[in-house]
This record gives structure tokens, sequence and C-alpha cells, in this order.
């Protein structure tokens, strides 16, 4: 695929969406395509409901806001299954929405396979995975006219600015996360935690 394309990343609550919206606004002679992937459940939907029934994933409600908790390094094999079956069901639906991309379209990733990556090094508590061959093959993944930004924000200041992260457990190791993949693959950072004008005026300056 050699469309161009864009792909803002970072933890839930960090106005990605909101940002990307900016940035297909000034692409408005361009058509554009959309793709969210995070973490497909196909072949690893029977795993998914083994977690369940057994306690590796639970789930809470506070204040009428489901939150769901993936404890999947409590279990050595789950914590090495569970990757290579994200893996295989990232490539099926990467594939089917790759044919949907037309020549030309500017491509714009909501959520793509860094996020799912760094879904995986938090659900396993595995901070090397992506220096692994399963992590190699997500990082494998991305087109290669791509550019990146990752948004960093603190987390007193997501969980002001998103009600369903109040109560986020792993919001920290998430933040951590994405600081890592950021720092180890070498992707452009942007600061959040600054005004939106200021923001939005970085991210459209560094992908136009």
């Amino acid at each position: 695929m050699n469309n161009t394309t864009i792909y803002i990343a970072g933890p839930d609550g960090i106005g990605k969406t909101t940002y990307l919206e900016y940035v297909e606004s000034t692409l408005s002679e361009n058509p554009t395509r959309h793709i969210w992937i995070r973490s497909p459940k196909i072949l690893s939907k029977p795993l998914m409901a083994y977690c369940r029934l057994v306690g590796l994933t639970k789930y809470k409600t506070i204040d009428g806001i489901k939150y769901g908790i993936h404890l999947f390094y409590k279990s050595s094999w789950v914590s090495w299954l569970f990757p290579i079956l994200q893996l295989i069901d990232f490539k099926i639906k990467w594939k089917l929405e790759k044919r949907k991309v037309k020549p030309g379209e500017v491509v714009l990733f909501d959520r793509f396979n860094i996020d799912t990556l760094a879904d995986l090094m938090v659900d396993t508590h595995k901070m090397e995975l992506h220096k692994t061959w399963i992590g190699k093959k997500f990082i494998e993944m991305l087109p290669q006219n791509t550019k990146v930004v990752i948004l960093h924000v603190e987390e007193e200041t997501i969980r002001s600015r998103k009600k369903d992260t109040l109560h986020d457990e792993n919001l920290a190791l998430k933040i951590k996360v994405y600081d890592i993949l950021s720092r180890d693959l070498n992707l452009k950072v942007i600061d959040n935690n600054r005004s939106l004008s200021v923001v939005k005026d970085e991210i459209v300056n560094y992908f136009i």
C-alpha cells in the first residue's frame, strides 16, 4: 500500500480522534479513509471466554461506567498464547480493511498496530514484548509511508478530561508503555498537556 498514512497513537482519553478530525479538515481536497483496528477478536474469542470464566478478565461498574481489566500476566500460558492469537487476528482484520483503501486516499489510523501492541504489553506486563518476534511482526504491519505521532498526557490530566478513565486501574501503566514504545521505536511525541489550539497546530504542521 503506497497511500499517504497518518497515525495518532496513545492511551484512551488522550484526544486522538479529536486531533485526527482537525487533520482531516485540512485535507478537504483529498479523499480520506478512517481505519480503526484495536484488538480484534476472531481466533482469540474462545481464549477470551476462558479468561472471563476463570477471572483473568474482570469488569466493574462505577457511577454507571463499565471498566474492564485483563490480568493475563497472572497466567504464563495465557500471556504467551494471547499475543500470538492477537497477531493472527490483527493480520486478518488489517487484510480485510486494506482491501477497502483506494489509490489516492489519505489513510487516517485512529487505532492501529502500536495501540494493539501497547494493550498486549499492559495485559501481559511484558515491557519488552515489542523486542520479541511477535512485537516485531506487529510493528512491521505499519505501512511504509506512515507518519506517526504519540500523544503524551499526564495521568491526572487524562482523568480530569475523560470521565471513563477516572477509575482505570491501568492508566499509569498504559502511559508508561507508550513512553517505552515512543522511545524504543523512535516515534514522534507531542505533549498534549498544553492548550488544544497549540497542540492542534503542532500536529497539523507535522503531518501536512
